[in-house]
């Protein structure tokens, strides 16, 4: 059976895409580690989520390198090599996550192609509305080319922990021009700023804390777009 794949992204570089990658390919591994009652040993055979890191600049590869969080493994591609690291990493994980260069391309539109689920992060901001408009554009491209539904949401992200009345206001912009969105949002946190330096994902650093919870939400509305329980 194939594993459900998430691809990561934007036409726009900078808005939080590297983070959100890193926060969901580490959360959704300890959830599948408990519908698996799988003990994670940290050896290559562990490996529950597999990361493409597609992105020039290795951020994502770079972070679970360093911190090598239980059940995540992570491996770099590029537009031609992509797709063969697609197919290779379906042998290998029960969820595959990549993570896209800042700009419209031949790797992005490979992975909206194989994709279960695509995230467009996006700030509160004139300029994230209209390129969240141009990656779904790509979504589109590539659900016509490969001639199935491609489920594709929005993720309002670096919002401040206080509302702001620019946050709904940019809900409200993204809504008028028919782009679905999560409800969930990753917050602007000093925890995710951290976790760029450990590698050590927000559940494992503070359990407790506001970064931790913010990252269970949204891990319990893509567990739901993915299909899996809610509560891992």
């Amino acid at each position: 059976m194939q594993p459900p794949i998430l691809a990561l992204a934007s036409t726009k570089g900078g808005v939080g895409k590297t983070t959100l990658a890193f926060c969901l390919a580490t959360e959704l591994a300890r959830r599948l580690s408990d519908m698996s009652d799988n003990r994670n040993d940290g050896s290559p055979d562990n490996r529950l989520v597999e990361c493409i890191d597609a992105d020039p600049n290795q951020t994502l590869y770079q972070a679970i390198r360093r911190g090598k969080p239980p059940g995540v493994r992570a491996e770099v591609a590029n537009g031609e090599t992509l797709l063969t690291a697609v197919t290779e990493a379906s042998r290998r994980a029960k969820l595959i996550v990549i993570d896209l260069e800042g700009s419209a391309n031949q790797a992005m539109l490979y992975a909206c192609g194989k994709a279960n689920l695509v995230l467009i992060p996006a700030q509160a901001s004139l300029f994230d509305v209209v390129e969240a408009m141009k990656t779904y554009g790509v979504v589109e491209q590539a659900a016509d080319l490969t001639q199935r539904e491609i489920v594709a949401r929005v993720v309002l992200s670096r919002t401040p922990v206080l509302k702001q009345r620019v946050v709904e206001h940019s809900r409200k912009q993204f809504a008028e021009r028919g782009l679905p969105m999560m409800s969930a949002e990753l917050m602007e946190r000093t925890a995710f700023r951290l976790m760029t330096y450990t590698g050590t994902p927000p559940w494992e650093d503070d359990p407790e804390g506001g970064a931790a919870a913010n990252v269970n939400a949204l891990g319990d509305e893509v567990a739901s777009l993915l299909g899996w329980p809610a509560n891992g």
